[in-house]
């Protein structure tokens, strides 16, 4: 049975979290790595309350994590990213709730092992919906540098799926061969690429300054959800099994979807709705198979 109290926090932080987030963003779209660096920032800082002398004597050693943190960090600044390059939040939670064919195509590539049929066709319908979506994001670019840069930020966001794809089997690697430690996996994926954000520091600054009292109280409270979102996914991924955490996050993202387009007013076309729908049976789909039948692995001659 799946975690309850797990799925909830995850549901509750990660709705809450993106909510805020698209806020900020409707009021500042460059301010989204500021939200970042402080997310990163203030759950390094629990992190160093939590495990305290832990810290010098991890379980899982320091060089595993190198590969993990380096998709997780470019994973999200880039989803970050896009929010500057015209693509409609609508269009950017129905393109990240992909993640089930990426997921598939991974475990595929790095594992060896040939999914059901009835998986690839639920890939596929995911892909369709994506498609749609995208077709109908395109649709409503009309100036031509705009688009230029929404095909950018597209392309982005299609990169991190792979990226994401990749952070989940890295983890669920470590996992497998130095015991579950999530709140150890949590303190390092956010500590360790602290000192990357020095880069586009200057940027931080001034977008920091720029930003008006109001959103400093949102952006508290989105760093507060945000914490519950991410704590949460690394215990449920301790309990569950990938597809099982990709499934449920799905879903998140698809209600997250239904919540921006009432209160928000995003432009919601026919094409967003179907390929939104489009998504959400192709998950279900791929998930039900891939918990009924396991996957086959190649026997190599």
């Amino acid at each position: 049975m799946v975690s309850l109290k797990s799925t909830f926090n995850l549901f509750f932080g990660c709705c809450l979290s993106a909510f805020l987030m698209e806020i900020m963003i409707s009021k500042n779209p460059n301010c989204a790595n500021l939200v970042t660096f402080l997310q990163f920032l203030c759950i390094t800082l629990h992190g160093l309350l939590k495990i305290k002398h832990k810290v010098f004597t991890p379980k899982i050693p320091l060089g595993q994590y190198f590969v993990l943190i380096s998709l997780f960090f470019v994973t999200s600044v880039a989803n970050n990213f896009v929010y500057a390059l015209h693509v409609a939040s609508t269009l950017h939670m129905i393109i990240r709730s992909a993640s089930s064919p990426a997921s598939m195509l991974v475990a595929w590539y790095v594992k060896n092992r040939v999914p059901k049929v009835n998986a690839i066709i639920g890939s596929v319908i995911i892909s369709s919906g994506v498609t749609i979506a995208m077709y109908g994001g395109a649709k409503i670019i009309e100036e031509e540098t705009k688009f230029l840069h929404w095909c950018i930020g597209v392309v982005i966001l299609l990169t991190t799926l792979i990226t994401g794809a990749f952070t989940g089997l890295q983890q669920e690697r470590l996992y497998a061969t130095y015991g579950k430690f999530p709140e150890e996996m949590l303190f390092y994926t956010h500590a360790i690429p602290l000192p990357l954000f020095l880069i586009i520091m200057p940027e931080l600054g001034a977008i920091a300054l720029s930003l008006p009292s109001y959103l400093w109280y949102i952006l508290v409270l989105n760093i507060i959800a945000q914490f519950y979102c991410a704590n949460s996914v690394h215990i449920l991924g301790t309990k569950e099994s990938s597809v099982t955490v990709t499934f449920i996050l799905t879903v998140r993202k698809f209600v997250s979807l239904i919540i921006s387009s009432v209160v928000f007013k995003n432009s919601l076309t026919i094409y967003h709705v179907v390929g939104a729908v489009l998504v959400v049976i192709g998950t279900y789909f791929y998930f039900f198979v891939n918990k009924q039948q396991p996957l086959r692995s190649y026997k190599k001659k």
